[in-house]
């Protein structure tokens, strides 16, 4: 594949297990080489691109992926040999950039200098996932129950680090926080960017502004911070946080911005399956139901839009369908964790309606005891 005249891009597997690949697309002659390691995701293989693998393809960058199957945050007894396979292939580059997002931030920070990079940049990174370490983030709980922790502190540290975070965002701040007292740190800050970040970056442009400005040592923070501001109103990202922020007494401020993130980026099935929620969560039922139809025949629909179908079904009382959602979403996606626990509450709740309607009948109440509880 030729990236422009001259130049041949050439994807090298420098390592493989049964849980991680890694994999070089270079060849391209730049000075420059990330190391970038993949996010959490539910696409349980090693096949899928790395992370940032198409964006710097495309400006002719060299870059080591790291990909992992499962995500238990690089914790693997064959990780020292993955590193190590990465350290070999940057000898020689004037600059090496771990670079990651959430997941992948932590592996970039905590494991970027033994791949012999100078330089790091995370969005969003966990400082650790490990409870003893980070007790006040229980966002992973179920994955981290099956994670056994490596001891990693005889591993070099980065000489710099940059992480841009949502400030807030009270556990991205607490992250942030430990990575500042650990190893030298340069904040940025992007209010209400929510977890990760990248999405509000990519939005505003700003995203490639803060790869190229570390690639060649010239970032100017107060400079970012300013310009970011000005372009907030560009990211349905930004607005969709500011949706999801919005306390519930006020539902209609919800689906105001929850419309304004359609409006910016119509072409986002995320934003429109969240301004149903919004509908839903402000019983404009019959509304919702069509904007969830439409984000469901949108080209990148995924499982998360027919959750949040299940989600309308489960505010409008239809257990019966919300449960035939969730039971599909599990046969179809039996690696997601969470998708049994949704089956186990819908399936409470409609033992409770059904005791309700039961004893509604007998005392002649019809529905009022489950408007008064549900």
């Amino acid at each position: 594949m030729n990236a422009e005249a001259g130049r041949i891009i050439a994807a090298q597997e420098l390592f493989r297990s049964d849980e991680l690949l890694v994999r070089r697309v270079g060849g391209l002659g730049s000075s420059v080489c990330y190391v970038t390691f993949a996010s959490y995701t539910d696409d349980r293989t090693l096949e899928r691109p790395g992370f940032g693998e198409d964006y710097f393809r495309g400006c002719g960058i060299d870059a080591i992926h790291v990909v992992s199957r499962e995500n238990r945050w690089y914790q693997h007894a064959e990780l020292d040999q993955a590193l190590a396979a990465v350290a070999e292939r940057t000898r020689g580059y004037d600059r090496v950039i771990a670079y990651g997002s959430s997941m992948g931030g932590f592996a970039a920070l905590r494991y970027g200098a033994a791949c012999g990079a100078g330089v790091g940049l995370a969005l969003s990174p966990q400082f650790s996932v490990d409870p003893s370490v980070a007790p006040f983030d229980r966002r992973w709980a179920k994955d981290v129950a099956c994670i056994i922790f490596r001891d990693d502190d005889h591993l070099p540290t980065l000489p710099l680090q940059y992480i841009a975070y949502d400030s807030c965002d009270p556990n991205d701040r607490r992250h942030f926080d430990l990575f500042a007292a650990r190893s030298p740190t340069l904040g940025i800050r992007v209010p209400h960017g929510g977890h990760p970040v990248g999405s509000y970056l990519v939005e505003t442009d700003m995203l490639r502004t803060l790869l190229q400005e570390i690639e060649v040592g010239t970032f100017d923070a107060d400079a970012y911070a300013r310009e970011l501001r000005r372009r907030r109103r560009r990211s349905g990202h930004y607005f969709s946080m500011l949706a999801r922020r919005m306390p519930a007494h006020r539902p209609q401020q919800k689906i105001a911005l929850a419309r304004l993130a359609v409006e910016l980026q119509g072409d986002n099935v995320v934003y429109r399956s969240e301004l149903g929620a919004a509908l839903d969560a402000a019983g404009e039922f019959e509304a919702a139901f069509a904007v969830h139809q439409h984000a469901l025949a949108m080209p990148y629909a995924t499982m998360f839009q027919r959750h949040h179908l299940m989600l309308h079904y489960e505010a409008r009382g239809d257990y019966d369908r919300a449960l035939s959602i969730v039971e599909q979403l599990i046969a179809q996606h039996p690696a997601v964790l969470w998708l049994p626990r949704e089956r186990k509450r819908l399936r409470r709740k409609r033992r409770h309606m059904t005791w309700l309607g039961r004893l509604g009948g007998r005392l002649g109440l019809d529905g009022v005891l489950e408007r008064l509880l549900y």
